[in-house]
């Protein structure tokens, strides 16, 4: 094993209440597709005409208004060497994926970085291309190392050190595919991109080497006025604000790390009457919570265990709402995304159960006449509206196709796989429901106010509204709790 080494991104200045972590993981060295090699503007183009069967040169460089030489060159030395279309310039399978949005997998892969967490023993849903190492001063008797404040210098700071607990194991392929996704998902979404992650194979990843490096990533605890929980854990790696994936079993343990619960503890802010009023009506919110989440017992299992959390979440950040007489904007939209991942949640694990039987899928791409049949004909006992329809059938059918595969698309493909799963299920709960019960024009819209946010057209949410949808997203779940 080499030296423990300490990674810290994004070196930014201190919040104003923080504590600083050290977070021990083992880094394991994978070859993995370059997720950011994507098609430039001139492949794009030529591939497409391609696609629709013009394949005369100067028929291509006359549509493109591009010379005759520049077509040659990029078919030459850029598409057909990449394997994105065979001899006769018809696109391969490969070039289909990648026209409609895929990456690259048959180019060369990149160098990237996993982490699996030495404290718990999970992978984390994160990849990276660097390890952007710092140093620790003199640690002399210290049981913690110091740190400069910032890389320009000033005071210095001595981050907690988390114990490492858990001993090495050999990294299975799936595990590590599974973690490359999650922190592919989030990075995209980060980007505004909500498309999805590519498509992989576990047999597209290569481990380097047969030992990790042991390391340190550098997080915090910080405490966010008005956030349902009291402190939250930063995402190490800066993709996302905070990382509920540290914090969760961090909190489930704190009761054997006194000392860190100490340093917690002085990251709240002070007790005050106001405080305490505050803290007595979260703890009734999670009393009743608690409360409504143990009429479903199965909901304990670890294959439940994200439904529990995205329902908890909705009725909590509900309940919270109910209790101010002005909620701001960013509440609000916060309370809708809940339900868009509650909703998200919940056809996932209906995925999982009732998967995609084998069918014959359309092409990849928009077809809109395609996915109206498809539609039309899925078994159901409350059948679409034409508005729903058409609402589903506007997507790319590799979406749709990724869905039932891996689970990991926007919430409309998720629910255009979970209506095609129905085929191949008699006991699918989508068979079922009624009328009242899916109200799917309804449900469409609550995903639309998702997606919009609070800040599209300067439109405004509405205390009222918010609160009706999360009172639907509930009532949605609660539909299928008989099948938990």
């Amino acid at each position: 094993m080499s030296a423990e080494r300490y990674l810290r991104w994004d070196h930014r200045g201190p919040r104003s209440r923080q504590q600083s972590l050290l977070w021990p993981v083992e880094v394991w060295t994978i070859l993995a597709p370059d997720a950011t090699r994507r098609l430039n503007v001139f492949q794009e183009a030529i591939l497409g005409l391609l696609q629709t069967g013009i394949r005369d040169r100067q028929q291509l460089a006359k549509l493109l208004g591009l010379e005759e030489s520049l077509i040659t060159f990029v078919l030459a030395h850029e598409i057909m060497p990449a394997g994105w279309v065979d001899g006769q310039f018809r696109l391969t399978p490969a070039g289909e994926d990648l026209l409609s949005g895929g990456i690259d997998t048959q180019g060369a892969p990149s160098l990237q970085y996993a982490y699996r967490d030495s404290v718990f023993g999970r992978w984390l849903p994160r990849v990276s291309r660097d390890l952007p190492d710092v140093y620790p001063l003199e640690m002399g008797a210290q049981r913690f190392p110091a740190f400069r404040d910032s890389r320009e210098g000033g005071g210095e700071v001595r981050p907690f050190l988390l114990p490492r607990r858990q001993d090495v194991s050999t990294p299975a392929k799936a595990d590590i595919l599974k973690a490359w996704r999650a922190g592919l998902r989030d990075a995209l979404r980060a980007d505004g991109d909500e498309e999805g992650v590519p498509e992989i194979r576990s047999d597209d990843i290569e481990i380097l080497g047969n030992e990790p490096t042991l390391a340190y990533v550098w997080c915090e605890v910080i405490h966010v006025p008005g956030d349902l929980h009291p402190w939250l854990v930063t995402d190490p790696w800066r993709i996302t604000p905070v990382a509920r994936w540290l914090r969760e079993p961090l909190q489930a343990s704190l009761d054997s790390m006194p000392t860190l619960e100490r340093r917690i503890s002085a990251v709240l802010p002070a007790a005050d009457a106001s405080v305490l009023s505050a803290d007595a009506l979260s703890r009734q919110i999670e009393r009743d919570v608690e409360m409504r989440l143990s009429r479903w017992p199965a909901l304990d299992v670890p294959g439940l265990s994200e439904l529990k959390h995205h329902v908890g979440r909705v009725m909590r950040q509900k309940a919270r709402t109910e209790t101010l007489e002005k909620a701001t904007q960013e509440e609000l939209a916060s309370l809708v995304q809940e339900c868009g991942s509650l909703l998200e949640a919940l056809v996932q694990w209906m995925l999982e159960n009732w998967p995609v039987g084998e069918i014959v899928w359309p092409r990849d791409g928009q077809n809109r006449g395609a996915a109206e049949a498809m539609l039309d004909a899925v078994p159901l006992r409350a059948p679409l509206p034409e508005r729903s329809r058409g609402m589903l059938a506007g997507q790319n059918f590799r979406d749709v196709r990724l869905a039932a595969r891996s689970r990991d698309r926007p919430f409309k493909a998720l629910l255009f796989a979970a209506l095609l799963s129905t085929h191949a299920h008699p006991d699918h709960p989508l068979r079922e429901l009624d009328d009242a019960q899916v109200q799917w024009e309804r449900l469409l819209d609550l995903i639309g106010m998702r997606n919009k946010g609070a800040h599209a057209s300067g439109r405004r949410l509405q205390r009222g509204d918010a609160l009706s949808e999360a009172g639907f997203a509930i009532g949605w779940f609660e539909n299928f709790s008989k099948y938990f």
